[in-house]
C-alpha cells in the first residue's frame, strides 16, 4: 500500500498498475475523459460537466435563435452514401 512518504514516481506507478487492471470498457471510459479534459481544458469532473452544460446551452441558442440549421437524418444518410459509395 501506497504511503505519503512513497515517491511520487511509485505511486504513479502503482496507480497505472491498477487501472491497467479494471475492465476494458471503463478503461476506454478513462481514455474518452482524459482525452476531453486536454481537449477542452477541465481539470475536474464538476469542470468537465459544467462545460458540457454551456455547450449543450450555447447550441441550443444557435437552434432556437436561427443561427443553426437542422439537416433532416435521411437527408445525411443519402448524402453520405452517395459520397463514399464510388
Amino acid at each position: 500500500m501506497s504511503t505519503t512518504t512513497e515517491p511520487t514516481a511509485d505511486r504513479s506507478t502503482d496507480l497505472v498498475n491498477r487501472l491497467l487492471k479494471l475492465p476494458d470498457e471503463v478503461k476506454l471510459d478513462l481514455a474518452r475523459l482524459l482525452t476531453d479534459s486536454v481537449r477542452e481544458g477541465f481539470t475536474s469532473l464538476a469542470d468537465g460537466e459544467k462545460k458540457q452544460k454551456e455547450l449543450i446551452r450555447s447550441r441550443l441558442e444557435e437552434l432556437t435563435s436561427g443561427k443553426a440549421e437542422l439537416i433532416d437524418a435521411k437527408d445525411v444518410v443519402a448524402e453520405l452514401k452517395q459520397r463514399y459509395s464510388k
